[in-house]
């Protein structure tokens, strides 16, 4: 729904836009917990609805932003698994995680045991500022965790979304080509 009403809602006054924007945060801390989905979609209400800033030219490299680049490879590489993964989950994590890492390029992978939101929203913020070619590097290395185990997740497809909303690049083809029946759950 949300998707479909975006592109009118663009258009209305500013108050209008603040009032959708608090009523969907509302909705979404009602039962004062965060669901992936619902991450996913407030990122991007947010990053649709903000005022268009002036765009500094973006010129960071991937190497000097590489804890923001380990944030977002951990939320997509824990997107296709259970946080408490054991035994071969584990393993199907840690694969995920350093498939990412090697598709980076020269990526020395920080260890996170939790992750919050609050600091993936922060790592996309950061990450807006790389170079357009590191923003390819980066989403390389996602679409790398994303695929290591053959299987393609909602959670992980929206995730890889929203990061190249966020960062104003577009999707890999395959997302784009996939069907979404095929999908795993």
């Amino acid at each position: 729904m949300i998707d479909l009403a975006l592109p009118a809602v663009k258009g209305a006054p500013a108050e209008a836009k603040k009032a959708l924007l608090s009523g969907i945060e509302a909705v979404i801390n009602a039962d004062r917990r965060i669901e992936l989905h619902e991450f996913v979609v407030l990122t991007l209400v947010r990053h649709q609805l903000a005022a268009a800033e002036r765009r500094q030219p973006a010129s960071a490299r991937l190497v000097d932003l590489r804890n923001h680049a380990a944030v977002v490879l951990s939320l997509v590489a824990h997107a296709g698994t259970r946080p408490d993964a054991a035994g071969p989950r584990a393993e199907a994590l840690k694969t995920a995680m350093q498939a990412g890492a090697d598709a980076m390029g020269d990526f020395t992978l920080p260890r996170f045991e939790r992750l919050s939101f609050g600091e993936a929203d922060g790592a996309l913020a950061a990450l807006k500022r790389l170079a357009p070619f590191e923003k390819a590097k980066l989403v390389r290395g996602l679409f790398a965790a994303v695929t290591a185990d053959g299987v393609i997740r909602v959670a992980e497809a929206e995730l890889m979304r929203l990061v190249c909303a966020v960062l104003d690049c577009p999707l890999p083809p395959l997302l784009d080509e996939i069907d979404p029946l095929s999908l795993a759950v």
